[in-house]
């Protein structure tokens, strides 16, 4: 099977992946504004009542002010943050305005009051008028992604790659190794987070040395100058487009390498 068509089949699986337990945490990103907005669906999956609290972040975490216009069935909303109550098998439906002039760029951090288990993904949807443009789907990702691969095709001069990642832990830095098809290492490069909660790396216009690269990029993520009881998050997906249409590749991640935010 040729590099493209195999790196077809493994995205149109990560498409569908999904964290259930106690390591989900984030929707790595939100759109909002600019013809854009996101729908987030929380499903409780446990046989106990639950509480599930979805925070809306952006870019430079909370300090940083981001007005939205948020809507919820089976929950209460407070600014950016929604408490969905849900019943077992319950469902909550979030929505942002998407009335913003300009686009908005943020993610979701999610966690279950009481430690139950639940799904979660977000639909961010593109209109014109009454048209849809587009949709993307974005799975819901561990805290900690110690490592992770993602599969990528850049030799397409139409091909982009953008890859988001997120944290709430200081001084988050990504080490990043590119592979060709074979295994074999072509290029190390680095991502320093300068301690915001979310960043944006166009591969291409950060390192135009991957100009037609095929194979996989591997990350591995440290906290140099974290605290020592500080949490440890990381989560992040690959934003693949072409033509101007977008997919979500999830990395691939062992679970072995997802943890929970402890430090220890």
């Amino acid at each position: 099977m040729a590099f493209y068509g195999l790196l077809s089949l493994l995205l149109a699986g990560s498409l569908l992946a999904a964290t259930v337990g106690p390591t989900g945490r984030f929707i790595p990103l939100v759109q909002d504004g600019g013809g854009w907005s996101t729908q987030v669906t929380v499903v409780n999956l446990s046989e106990k009542p639950e509480t599930v609290v979805v925070t809306f972040i952006p870019p430079g975490g909370f300090a940083e002010e981001w007005r939205l216009g948020i809507k919820a069935t089976n929950a209460k909303v407070a600014g950016n943050m929604v408490d969905a109550i849900l019943l077992p098998g319950a469902v909550s439906v979030i929505e942002t305005s998407g009335t913003p002039e300009a686009l908005t760029r943020g993610f979701l951090e999610l966690y279950a009051v009481g430690e139950q288990s639940f799904g979660a993904f977000a639909t961010l949807t593109q209109r014109d008028g009454d048209k849809i443009l587009q949709r993307i789907h974005v799975p819901l990702t561990p805290a900690h992604e110690k490592k992770s691969v993602v599969p990528l095709d850049l030799s397409d001069p139409a091909a982009k790659a953008e890859i988001i990642w997120v944290t709430l832990t200081t001084t988050t830095t990504l080490d990043l190794e590119f592979r060709d098809p074979a295994g074999a290492l072509v290029r190390r490069e680095q991502v320093y987070m300068e301690n915001k909660a979310q960043v944006f790396v166009d591969l291409l216009a950060r390192f135009p040395e991957l100009k037609d690269f095929r194979g996989t990029m591997h990350w591995f993520v440290s906290f140099p100058g974290a605290d020592r009881y500080e949490s440890r998050t990381l989560g992040g997906i690959a934003l693949l487009s072409k033509d101007g249409q977008a997919t979500v590749s999830t990395g691939m991640t062992l679970a072995a390498d997802q943890a929970t935010t402890s430090p220890y």
